[in-house]
């Protein structure tokens, strides 16, 4: 299990209100990957992606009182975020509404990134986002530290407080599942056209 699944004690409470660094660290390196993915499909690239998690982080430590038990700390975390999230998309829209600016539409250059390869790049990434969070917490972790964030076996296996055999079985299992998805299967074919 988890330390931020764990965060029920009420010693752990006390240290979280009062902003422990100890326990913050460790709370931002176990749940940032986790984070990360949940909010990625709301980032236009992973610049922004990561941009995004600083917000998130920033808003999670200004309401760390309103966090409250039943529930996990990671789901708290990670709902506070997509909110977060949201919240910039929905700023950044009534922004775009309100003016235009001619000179920055001079500056535009003419040959951008394919809208079609972007969209199919975005519908990917929904469907990988979705299949993650439908892991159990353990192996969506291993995952996205050694696959997707291309860790170590041992680097992946200190985060996740295991030994490296029960990592690489982390990941194994989780890779597994993934595989048995439908909708992964269909979009590993549709990205390498191979059956």
């Amino acid at each position: 299990m988890s330390f931020a699944s764990q965060l029920s004690d009420p010693d752990d409470l006390d240290r979280l209100y009062a902003r422990d660094p100890e326990l913050l660290e460790e709370l931002a390196r176990e749940l940032s990957p986790r984070i990360w993915m949940a909010i990625r499909r709301y980032a236009r690239d992973d610049q922004h992606a990561d941009d995004l998690l600083q917000s998130s982080w920033i808003h999670i430590l200004e309401r760390l009182e309103s966090f409250k038990r039943p529930g996990t700390f990671g789901r708290w975390a990670i709902a506070v975020s997509k909110n977060v999230c949201l919240k910039q998309l929905r700023a950044e829209k009534r922004q775009m509404g309100r003016s235009v600016d001619l000179e920055a539409i001079a500056e535009v250059p003419g040959a951008g990134p394919d809208p079609l390869e972007e969209l199919q790049a975005n519908w990917q990434r929904g469907i990988l986002d979705d299949a993650l969070s439908s892991l159990p917490d353990r192996e969506r972790d291993a995952v996205v530290l050694r696959v997707l964030e291309g860790l170590s076996a041992k680097e992946t296996a200190q985060l996740l407080r295991v030994s490296v055999p029960g990592a690489r079985s982390l990941v194994r299992k989780g890779l597994a599942r993934l595989r048995k998805m439908r909708e992964v299967r269909q979009a590993m074919v549709d990205w390498t056209g191979i059956a």
